[in-house]
């Protein structure tokens, strides 16, 4: 029998569409702001939208796969947030033991992290959360997968105007990354543009 997986690109071309009811049956990951579609799986590579999205409260349901993920006792969290030399944005949660603590190119996050999440840390890799979520879900073993959304340059994200998405804009080496994963897993048939 066939698997299938969805997985959301955040592009215009699939606003509008109920992916719940027309791909029922496929197993859906989604990325960044997606988390507010609620899908299967949630890939996140970028520090600053995990944090936003672990603030939401979304990652005390909802599995979670973030890159670099690995929270450290409070009692060190001040010292290696100040060993960044940069600004820190804090996210507290009532009697956290841990906080995930990050760096980005401006900004150090600190976010306190509930006993009990569905967050599971992913190796850091040099890819877009929506390249990363196509290769998690090849190496998930589905036979296709379908993605939607995925607009390519000159796109706008249908998130643009949210928390997170500042400076974000489609890049060409995101149409590259897909290009590498498909050659590497050549029996998976990927589908574009539905």
């Amino acid at each position: 029998m066939k698997t299938t997986a969805l997985v959301l690109g955040n592009g215009e071309s699939r606003k509008g569409i109920n992916f719940r009811s027309q791909y029922s049956s496929t197993f859906v990951i989604g990325c960044n702001g997606a988390y507010k579609e609620s899908p299967d799986a949630l890939v996140c590579t970028d520090t600053y939208m995990q944090h936003i999205i672990y603030e939401s409260g979304y990652c005390k349901d909802h599995f979670c796969l973030f890159t670099e993920w690995d929270p450290i006792p409070n009692y060190a969290v001040d010292a290696i947030a100040a060993s960044f030399n940069k600004p820190i944005i804090r996210h507290n949660v009532v009697d956290s033991e841990f906080a995930q603590v990050a760096g980005s190119e401006h900004y150090v996050y600190v976010t306190h992290t509930y006993s009990k999440d569905m967050v599971e840390p992913i190796p850091e890799k040099i890819m877009s959360s929506g390249s990363r979520a196509i290769e998690i879900a090849c190496q998930m073993g589905f036979d296709e997968i379908i993605l939607l959304g995925f607009d390519g340059m000159g796109a706008t994200n249908i998130y643009q105007q949210d928390k997170g998405y500042e400076r974000s804009t489609p890049r060409a080496e995101w149409v590259e990354e897909r290009n590498i994963i498909k050659k590497a897993y050549p029996n998976i048939n990927i589908i574009e543009g539905l």
